[in-house]
């Protein structure tokens, strides 16, 4: 069983310890007693009380005595039985804070675990493959995750699929498969799951397990702020030999310390964790290089120290001495205020510097402080489905309309800002990928001016009229009149007179080469980035198709009514091919002969002589015609060729004014 590899990991570091974990069956049968009497309690007060209440006196007395139990330092501290962990850790949930209720997992849940995995496992989601490729690297040593068959395999799949699919901001991110695997050796799948889902939401901030890993970022400025305070030796050496701590740390923080601390040792640290919350992250840490202080101060060379970091938290031996360190007076400037209002800082830093506000110091430019999270669309009534139809967006059908409108914006505000946050992700791509995009703003100009000139930024040509091929072979250089390059090199053309013989240059060399071994390439008004192509870099494929487009989608499809009285099916690629289709009827005679003329005579293929609306119609009746693909196939092709050709955003004007 899964349980049972617990124990087996953890006696791989059984000879780090000067004295072996022995239960106490007095600790343990304490333990037993207390936390089945308080989940009895809430389950009872639960089922018995309005969401507002916890049932009466008798549960609330039971909530504050159970909470100054739990909040006692030396109780925490003393730690409890590793087999207690699966009935613990939703009770430590819900007495956090003296006993203010703020485990998710614990009160009645919108949707089952069962409904989720379902769900998940039918979505295409872009990060099925990541996850795929990290399945055997999350705890390669440990028999439960070893190999494609082994146990635990199928349950941490599953778990982190159904995050993946709750999550959309957060997706899947390394971090969490660890956690995840970890908690999967000490419960069972189900539990693991909300378990993890009391994480995200109530123990860390809402950006930290995004695809910018904003909140953990945030938390290693955290870190840095504190040390000299904390640890002012430490913090000295570091910047002596110019090391950078967060290399180290960041790990220790995405994973909360497992696959880092030894098993036994880590569930003490979770102890304090899921009592203290997020803080015992930064006290651990700055304990852990406590403990190192004299070791690292021993230490001349800069890798030396390096490598001390590394390991520190695998050379602890002794729990106590680390926990005697957390709970010290090493770790009272480090309290949740002061984390609160550093994190706050430092996350409006992060946001400022890569495009996400315009300035810090503007409070509705703060991180957002909750997760989107989807929701599974319940069968309606047959009689309401018959007579208001069912929209994707959940708006519809009898209600006040007051509500009706409140609801509609709320859903309006929630698409355009996955928007916003896709196409954000896509400008960071471009600035981590290609240097010369390294210095782009990614704040959007919304003024009228900037709104003007997007037609004429569309027209212009090419710059100097150059062109430019990619290489798709090597080609090695034998004579002094050859150009030799690498596959993917960029090279420019000088002459093309030649049908199979081109001139061009690069590097500041020039010579002749095969046209067969390189792609010309579309620079009309726009410049290649190796960054945005696809065969390069796979992954602004990711990006585009799986962030971007169904972002996009979502957009259209909000509002869009399907009757079940009428049949027939909704769809944004029908709309789009009606609207078009309306742009150009309106001087049809002309719009067809400049299609005919640049078709016949090529002319498009030096500038640009069409105008958005015509290149949208056109592209509409030429994609995937002959393949007959689906319609999610056409709308998802058109918009990466609107990307490509920069006119994305003029069609989307066009396709918003067309009121018909």
């Amino acid at each position: 069983t899964l349980e049972s590899s617990a124990a087996a990991q953890s006696n791989d570091s059984q000879q780090q310890q000067p004295t072996p974990f022995v239960e106490d069956p007095a600790e343990r049968l304490k333990w037993t007693n207390f936390l089945e009497l308080t989940y009895a309690s809430f389950t009872k007060d639960t089922a018995s009380s309005s969401a507002s209440s916890l049932g009466g006196a008798a549960g609330a007395e039971s909530i504050s005595s159970a909470s100054s139990f739990l909040s006692t330092s030396a109780t925490v501290s003393a730690g409890s039985p590793a087999t207690e962990l699966p009935l613990k850790l939703p009770v430590t949930d819900k007495l956090k804070e003296h006993g203010e209720v703020r485990c998710t997992a614990f009160v009645a849940r919108p949707v089952s675990y069962n409904e989720i995995v379902k769900e998940s496992s039918q979505d295409t989601l872009a990060t099925s493959k990541h996850i795929e490729k990290d399945l055997l690297r999350t705890l390669p040593s440990n028999v439960c995750f070893s190999h494609a068959y082994s146990t635990g395999v199928p349950r941490l799949r599953r778990i982190l699929r159904a995050l993946a699919w709750l999550y959309p901001d957060i997706g899947y991110c390394q971090g969490t498969g660890v956690v995840a695997a970890t908690l999967l050796l000490l419960m069972e799948e189900e539990d693991a799951f909300w378990q993890m889902t009391t994480i995200i939401e109530d123990y860390l901030p809402a950006c930290y397990y995004t695809s910018t890993l904003l909140g953990v970022q945030a938390d290693q400025r955290v870190l840095r702020e504190l040390l000299p305070e904390c640890a002012p030796d430490i913090d000295a050496l570091l910047r002596e030999h110019d090391i950078e701590l967060s290399l180290i740390t960041l790990h220790w923080f995405l994973t909360l310390f497992a696959g880092v601390l030894p098993v036994r040792i880590l569930l003490r640290v979770w102890d304090q964790f899921f009592c203290e919350g997020s803080i015992v992250l930064f006290q651990t840490t700055v304990a852990i290089l406590k403990l190192h202080e004299a070791e690292l101060k021993s230490l001349e060379n800069t890798a030396e120290i390096f490598n001390c970091l590394s390991s520190a938290p695998t050379r602890i031996g002794d729990i106590d001495c680390l926990l005697e360190a957390l709970n010290s007076r090493i770790c009272l400037p480090i309290n949740q205020s002061t984390v609160t209002a550093l994190r706050g800082r430092f996350t409006a830093a992060l946001m400022a510097d890569e495009g996400g506000i315009i300035s810090i110091h503007s409070v509705p430019n703060l991180p957002k402080q909750k997760l989107n999270k989807r929701q599974i669309a319940r069968s309606r009534f047959v009689i309401s489905s018959l007579l208001w139809g069912s929209e994707s967006n959940g708006v519809g059908g009898p209600g006040s309309p007051e509500d009706q409108e409140k609801a509609k914006n709320v859903r309006q505000t929630e698409l355009l800002v996955t928007l916003r946050d896709a196409i954000h992700q896509i400008g960071r791509h471009f600035k981590q990928h290609d240097a010369k995009h390294s210095n782009i703003v990614l704040q959007a100009d919304y003024g009228l001016e900037s709104h003007a000139q997007d037609l004429e930024h569309y027209v212009q040509v090419a710059r100097g009229r150059r062109r430019r091929v990619k290489a798709l072979l090597d080609f090695e250089r034998h004579d002094d009149d050859e150009l030799g390059f690498r596959k993917n090199d960029i090279i420019t053309v000088i002459s093309m007179r030649d049908e199979h013989c081109w001139v061009g240059e690069l590097n500041g060399l020039r010579g002749w080469f095969p046209a067969k071994f390189v792609e010309l390439l579309d620079e009309r008004s726009k410049d290649y980035s190796s960054a945005g192509d696809d065969s390069v870099n796979e992954g602004i494929t990711d990006l585009v198709r799986g962030v971007f487009c169904p972002a996009f989608k979502e957009v259209f499809e909000h509002g869009l009514k399907r009757s079940h009285l009428l049949g027939g099916t909704a769809h944004p690629w029908l709309f789009v091919e009606e609207a078009s289709a309306k742009e150009v009827e309106k001087d049809f005679n002309s719009v067809y002969s400049r299609l005919v003329l640049c078709k016949t005579f090529r002319l498009d293929e030096d500038g640009k002589v069409l105008t958005p609306e015509e290149i949208l119609y056109r592209t509409v009746n030429l994609t995937h015609d002959a393949a007959h693909a689906q319609m999610d196939v056409k709308f998802r092709s058109l918009m990466c060729y609107g990307l490509n050709e920069q006119v994305l955003h003029l069609w989307l004007e066009a396709l918003c004014s067309c009121e018909d």
